[in-house]
Parts: structure tokens; sequence; C-alpha cells
């Protein structure tokens, strides 16, 4: 009978095969010495080298900073200044690890064409005073940079938070407040007229039925920026209650000499809050109106409304009245 024997390479029989010439070759003293000089000649003459003054064509990245209080930019690509710079390999070397960028004042740019920009003399002799202050600037290369203008417009805008939280039986959210309710944004009116709100999210993954809160960050960009950079939020949460009130029909924008009259004139509100709060509620502390401007086929939708924080209302049943207008 015929038997085949197969055999597999195991993995680190593997690497050993391919290790094996370096333990050899290391193991052997002088070829060790060896490794260790040639490293230590390398640094030795790396350090000779980056102590030595070099001259070198450096590309930073500039920002244009202080533009006209009615203006703003439009995104564009970003600019550069190429200078030609002399100082110790170092220098140079932390030059290319920090990756600075060069801020350049509006004022101190020249207006050459439209949307083009250099340098002026003055801005010039900053440079050696707020960049590279390690080197000598030899020349500039090039130092034409394109902006895009455009008036500036505003927005107010209101903050919304979305909340994603459950609550036990019998607890509810009261009251949501946020500081600032709403901001105002600036920039282009192509980059303004997108925005329609500032939204952010609250997520909870077990059941709540105590006050809670959040402070978020709202960073600017450069092509929008906003007056506030912080927004708080409170949410406070009650063991609520239910309670009906029968509350007057009030009518608004009646013309005059004439008289309105409403049918029915009170209609029932049903008023959900903390039970120590809904105790001192009275038809006082909530608002139905019915503004005749809005009035359609004799009926007039009501407005409802209370000054109570941590109360809910809403109507049972009436969400608009019959009316009878009669001019004196």
């Amino acid at each position: 009978m015929l038997s085949i024997k197969v055999y597999t390479f195991v993995p680190n029989f593997t690497f050993y095969l391919i290790m094996k010439p370096f333990r050899l070759f290391f193991t052997n003293r002088r070829n060790l010495t060896f490794v260790i000089c040639l490293l230590l000649s390398v640094f030795i003459w790396s350090l000779k080298k980056l102590s030595k003054n070099l001259i070198r064509e450096l590309s930073v990245p500039v920002t244009v900073i202080n533009l006209p209080a009615d203006k703003v930019f439009l995104p564009s690509a970003p600019n550069y200044v190429r200078i030609t710079v002399e100082g110790n390999g170092f220098s140079l070397l932390k030059s290319y690890r920090q990756n600075a960028t060069l801020t350049v004042d509006f004022s101190d740019l020249q207006e050459v064409g439209e949307h083009f920009y250099t340098l002026s003399k003055s801005s010039k002799d900053k440079l050696s005073n707020t960049y590279l202050s390690n080197f000598r600037i030899r020349s500039v290369v090039s130092d034409t940079l394109q902006l895009y203008l455009v008036p500036k417009h505003t927005k107010k805008i209101p903050v919304v938070v979305h909340l994603n939280v459950e609550f036990p039986k019998e607890y509810q959210l009261t009251e949501l407040r946020l500081l600032p309710d709403s901001v105002v944004a600036s920039g282009s009116q192509k980059v303004i007229d997108t925005l329609t709100q500032v939204t952010f999210q609250y997520r909870h993954k077990r059941p709540l039925k105590d006050n809670f809160g959040e402070t978020y960050t709202l960073k600017s960009t450069p092509w929008v920026h906003y007056n506030a950079h912080k927004i708080v939020m409170q949410a406070f949460v009650d063991k609520v209650s239910e309670q009906e009130l029968r509350v007057p029909v009030k009518v608004m924008g009646v013309p005059k000499e004439s008289q309105v009259k409403v049918f029915p004139d009170e209609v029932s509100v049903l008023c959900t809050g903390e039970l120590s709060i809904l105790k001192t509620l009275t038809p006082n502390d909530i608002e139905v109106t019915a503004d005749l401007c809005e009035a359609t086929d004799n009926h007039i939708p009501l407005q409802l409304n209370t000054h109570k924080r941590r109360i809910k209302v809403a109507f049972m049943k009436e969400t608009s009245v019959d009316f009878l207008i009669r001019k004196e």
C-alpha cells in the first residue's frame, strides 16, 4: 500500500531559520563591535552636521487675522509663504517637526490684484521677530496670498438639545433650560443661509428620575463665528401629578368700536407637574388666548401659555372657539 508523507513548516521553525544568520552574525564579538562603532560614527556625524549652519527653503502656512469688521473670508485653498532661512540643523529639524503657522495681520498686507495680496515691507521685517526666531531669514521667495473677502452677514439661530432619555413611571421632564437658548452666527451669506439651528445630543442608558445637566462647547470655524462658545443645559425631572383647571379665553386683536363674544368663553386645561407646585396653581397662572387676526370660518384657534416653571399644560378638548362680532 502506497503511503504519502506530507511535511509542513511550523511558523516558529520558519522564523528560526530566517533569524539564524543574524544570530550567528551578532554572536561574533568582532561583528558586534563593528556594528556598535558604525552606529556611534553615524550618531557623531549627525551631531556635527546638525550643529552647523544650513541654508534651506521653507514653505510656511499662513493665517491672516484682524480682518475689517464688515468682512469675512470665503473658503479657499491654504496659503503658504516660501522663505529662505539660515540656521543650525537642530532648529531646522525642530521647525519641520512642529509645523508652525505664520500669523499675519491683514493691515500688513498689500493688495496687488483682485483677491491677491503680498506682504508689505513692514510685515517682512516682522517675520524674524514673530516666526522662526532661531533663524536668519535671508529672503522671501514667494509671498503672494489668494484671499476671497466678502461682506459679513449675521443671523440669530436657536440652540436645540435632543434628549435620548427615559424616565421611570410617574416621572417626567418638567423643564429644559438652555443658557443661552440662541446664538448669533456671522460669516458669508452663502454659509449663513445654510444654518437653521445649533444642535446637541444628550444620551443616558438608564432611566433618570433626578435632575441632570451638561455643558457643551461651541467652536467657531474659519467660516462661521459664534458669539457664544459655551452652552449650559439644565433638565428638571419631577414625580408628577395631574390637575384640571377651567381657564377663561382672552380675545386679542379686537377692532376699535367692536365687541367680540366667543363660545365657549372658558376651556379645560390639563396641568402636569410636581404635586407641591400644582397645589398652588390657579387659572391666573395660565393664559388661553384667541387672536381675531387668525380667525377662519367663524373659528379662532387657541394659544396656550404659562409663566410657571416646571409645569406642562395642554388642552383637554377645545383647541378653537366660535365667535360673534358686533360693531357698536
